[in-house]
């Protein structure tokens, strides 16, 4: 009979254990990557300089400007754009570290990132091709999507990085909490 109880406890043990190290797994697996929301973070300044560049350059289209400033505009904008895109890439790379919102928030930005990429291709091509069509409806155009896309992924990446914030602010009470309910 005794022997039965100590099994019957150390069985107990066991799935409390199981339990323990279970939610603690699965709680660190909701946590937030400090190292995503950095980065995010980086990508949102980035990407308002492509919508104020993007801005810039389509205001350029209803002057008397030389191509070469709008060239030197869309430049500018391609680096911007660049270095957005190896911040995904670094996201990317520690997608599996970061929470499942963040994981999210990396697929979301993935296609509008792509998407200014083709559209500012497509505008410097043309302004390459013609260079003296840069003032005609067309060109108006590609800036204005070019522009029209910058400001969506700014107005995304920024609304993530502000619900990211948010998330790490909850989490931390929360941990504050068990914190506190685990010492009494």
């Amino acid at each position: 009979m005794k022997s039965h109880r100590i099994s019957v406890l150390t069985l107990a043990l066991t799935a409390l254990f199981v339990l323990v190290a279970s939610a603690t797994y699965a709680s660190a697996q909701t946590m937030a990557s400090p190292e995503i929301s950095r980065l995010l973070n980086e990508a949102k300044t980035y990407a308002h300089y492509a919508e104020s560049d993007a801005a810039e350059l389509h205001s350029y289209s209803n002057s008397r400007l030389s191509w070469q400033t709008h060239a030197h505009q869309l430049e500018i904008i391609r680096g911007h754009i660049n270095h957005m895109g190896k911040l995904l890439q670094q996201m990317e790379d520690i997608r599996h570290e970061g929470s499942s919102y963040q994981q999210d928030a990396i697929d979301r930005i993935d296609p509008l990132l792509r998407q200014m990429a083709d559209q500012l291709t497509v505008t410097i091509e043309h302004g390459n091709k013609w260079p003296e069509r840069i003032h005609m409806m067309k060109y108006k155009n590609y800036t204005k999507a070019c522009y029209d896309l910058a400001s969506q992924t700014s107005k995304l990446i920024s609304d993530i990085v502000a619900y990211d914030k948010a998330m790490a602010t909850q989490q931390m009470y929360e941990h504050q909490l068990e914190m506190s309910e685990q010492s009494e």
